[in-house]
């Protein structure tokens, strides 16, 4: 595909994806979107379309409030590694060190060692992906009461339900989590502690994790729609995971946001997290699919000159994404105010692409599986292709699986080669070769298979 950028100037750049941006609200019919672009450390362009809510006049403008819906995370991510960089907080140490409110509960008489690197990066094991929110007119629950899974919280409660340590996945869950230990270390309602920690500080003063939004921001903050083109019933859900999912914010507010970390990578300031935080911030954590990985609270894509990082975010009738490049100061955010908003933002980005000469990426590549010799029975170490280790050992006249951090837990057997994890979810299958000799063993958790290689 050919890069525009040397075609255009910078007029005739911001005017091909106006067209296109236009072209998208039409074709995908959404309601309003709002956009803001950067270019060498700089918005350079930020424009609002369409309207607030379908069938109404009032129009959607550049300071109109958006949910950021996941991207959420992200900015409470850099909260944690602010107070990390502090000393305040440790990234591998136990969270229920910290956590004084609520802590991560034990599954029967095991219990789980979690730490903010797992939370962060979405490898602790904990359930509940992601959270409907609750209409405006609804009791809306505690923080506590969602952990707890007590009502009125729609979602279980929250707890490590597959081995901590042993993969990516997705989970809202662990960042309510963080919001529980955030507020208990800094002894602050959440939505003040992020104003004084990370909102503030980089100028954004049209966010809030405010949650329910307070009454004099309704007048300027965008319905959510359903993909019928239907407002949401109360124009938009209250999300009280508001780690999670519950920042209001705007597109040009949170390219100040994404700015600030990119000349930190730059080594140009250290307003907010130091150049070496943000690279931490900004290093691969775990595979999360075939082509990216996650670092500590963003998603990662590419590497060298053509690295990026952001998040994207859906909650019910909203929908956004942020993307940057580590190098270059170059980025875009788009927020929308229904469900089909995806679909705009895919090809309005492509088109961003395009016309700025974003470089093409080149993914990192995937980790390579190690295999070492075998040995004649279960009892050893066995290695995953992520590098992380395992241990069967044998107690009591039984095995049990140790992860690196954790207490051992029980294996119970099925077969000669099959085990049960004990108290939590999973099973371990013992692989053997042509001659009967163990050569490695199978994870599996939540519908999916981790193999692991026998390295000692």
């Amino acid at each position: 595909m050919p890069c525009f950028s040397e075609k255009f100037n910078q007029s005739e750049r911001n005017a091909q994806v106006e067209r296109s941006l236009i072209h998208a609200v039409n074709k995908y019919h959404v309601p309003g979107v709002s956009i803001a672009i950067i270019h060498q450390h700089s918005v350079i362009w930020s424009r609002a379309y369409g309207v607030l809510q379908a069938g109404q006049a009032a129009p959607t403008r550049t300071d109109s409030l958006f949910q950021a819906c996941s991207i959420s995370k992200a900015v409470t991510a850099v909260a944690i590694l602010h107070l990390v960089q502090a000393g305040s907080i440790d990234l591998d140490t136990d969270v229920n060190n910290y956590l004084r409110t609520w802590k991560i509960p034990a599954n029967d008489t095991w219990q789980p060692t979690v730490t903010l690197r797992q939370l962060l990066s979405h490898t602790a094991g904990i359930n509940v992906p992601w959270f409907y929110g609750y209409h405006r007119d609804q009791e809306i629950p505690s923080l506590v009461q969602i952990l707890a899974g007590e009502k009125p919280a729609n979602t279980p409660g929250i707890r490590v339900n597959i081995l901590p340590g042993t993969r990516f996945r997705y989970s809202g869950g662990g960042y309510c989590v963080l919001q529980q230990l955030l507020c208990d270390v800094r002894q602050q309602p959440f939505p003040e502690l992020m104003r004084d920690l990370v909102l503030d500080p980089l100028g954004m003063t049209k966010s809030t994790y405010e949650q329910p939004l307070p009454e004099k921001y309704w007048n300027n903050a965008s319905s959510g729609h359903r993909a019928s083109g239907k407002p949401l019933a109360g124009q938009w859900h209250t999300m009280p995971e508001m780690a999670a999912a519950g920042l209001w914010t705007t597109a040009t507010d949170l390219a100040r946001f994404s700015i600030d970390l990119q000349l930190a990578f730059a080594g140009q300031t250290d307003r907010l997290l130091s150049p070496e935080m943000v690279r931490l911030f900004l290093s691969p954590e775990v595979q999360r699919n075939p082509t990216g990985f996650i670092g500590l609270g963003v998603w990662l894509e590419g590497s060298g000159r053509n690295a990026r990082f952001g998040h994207p975010g859906d909650n019910e009738g909203f929908a956004c994404r942020w993307t940057a490049l580590c190098e270059g100061g170059m980025g875009a955010v788009i927020m929308t105010n229904s469900d089909t908003g995806g679909e705009l933002i895919a090809e309005v980005l492509h088109i961003i692409e395009q016309v700025y000469g974003w470089p093409e990426i080149e993914n990192l590549p995937s980790p390579t599986p190690s295999i070492d010799a075998s040995m004649m029975n279960y009892i050893g170490t066995y290695q995953f292709r992520s590098g992380i280790i395992c241990t069967i050992v044998h107690m009591n006249d039984t095995l049990y699986l140790q992860m690196l951090g954790q207490p051992p837990i029980l294996l119970k057997a099925v077969s000669g080669t099959v085990w049960i994890l004990q108290p939590i979810e999973g099973e371990v299958i013992f692989l053997m070769n042509g001659e009967g000799i163990v050569r490695g063993l199978l994870l599996r958790q939540d519908g999916s298979e981790l193999e692991a290689h026998k390295v000692s």
